[in-house]
């Protein structure tokens, strides 16, 4: 079942023992979770959409999030993991406050790593080889009335595996590169890994060696601290800049308003310990849909 995404990988330069000792990893079939999901949530959006929302304000965050509690938390992790920020900081002009923030929006400062059992090379793979409708049996019933838009999922499915395909290419690079045990990779429900949770794609783009072993690690505290500095000032974050500019960067790292929102009120919480606000709140997190992020 696995062959074509065998052949695939050969041809572009991944093969031998120690890919071979990768894709022994997984398990004999591919999960339908990762496609079918994915499926489900497109053809929701696409055929059976939510009458539009209220357009989030600047005092709109994820509920539960922007507290003192959690700024206090925030505070602890930089001051344990000082040299990491410090670092960061100096040599990306991101805030620590900012930093820790983020990584507390992603993953509870690194206690939240994962949204379903499969690890990351295993639901990339299985994404990439499912590419028929029959392949998502048991998530088709979720699409009401799915025989009548068969025609749709058979052009979208292929898209989004060829999109699990180069995850999943960029991941066995960066397997292969920085020598990670595979086991170990618990990740977002469409692939994305570490404290900062970057989709693989933008591991060799924007990873970065926090603390100098010669490889990146982004379940490695450093790693991630530096990774996520780096991505945000490639992508303009520099000190001093407005305020409207920060959110327009943190935008491009999840193109959520809400997320901005919240990132920004906590690393204000975390930095001056100033009073958490009382309303304005929303459900919880929403999927990535930017660069390091989730679910592209």
């Amino acid at each position: 079942v696995w062959q074509p995404l065998v052949t695939r990988l050969a041809a572009d330069g991944f093969s031998g023992p120690r890919v071979n000792a990768l894709l022994a990893t997984l398990a004999p079939v591919p999960s339908q979770s990762p496609m079918g999901r994915k499926m489900v949530e497109l053809y929701k959006s696409r055929f059976m959409p939510r009458p539009p929302s209220a357009k989030p304000t600047p005092t709109t965050y994820y509920k539960g999030v922007v507290t003192e509690q959690n700024a206090a938390l925030c505070r602890a992790f930089i001051a344990e993991h000082k040299q990491a920020f410090s670092q960061a900081q100096t040599r990306y002009g991101v805030p620590s406050s900012v930093a820790a923030a983020l990584l507390f929006v992603e993953t509870r400062l690194g206690k939240v790593l994962a949204d379903v059992p499969e690890n990351a090379l295993y639901t990339l793979a299985s994404m990439a080889v499912s590419r028929e409708p029959s392949e998502i049996d048991q998530w088709l019933p979720r699409m009401p009335g799915y025989e009548e838009h068969m025609a749709w999922l058979q052009e979208t499915m292929p898209k989004r595996a060829d999109w699990a395909y180069k995850e999943l290419r960029a991941l066995v690079s960066h397997l292969l590169q920085d020598d990670l045990d595979p086991s170990y990779l618990p990740s977002s429900i469409y692939g994305a890994v570490g404290l900062c949770q970057f989709m693989p794609s933008n591991i060799a783009a924007y990873g970065a060696d926090g603390d100098g072993d010669g490889r990146v690690d982004l379940f490695h505290v450093p790693d991630a601290v530096a990774s996520l500095s780096n991505y945000l000032a490639r992508h303009g974050w520099k000190p001093g800049i407005s305020r409207a500019q920060q959110h327009k960067v943190l935008m491009t790292y999840n193109r959520s308003t809400v997320y901005a929102n919240t990132i920004l009120a906590l690393a204000d919480l975390v930095q001056k310990g100033a009073t958490a606000p009382a309303k304005g709140t929303v459900r919880g997190k929403t999927e990535k849909n930017a660069a390091p992020g989730k679910g592209r």
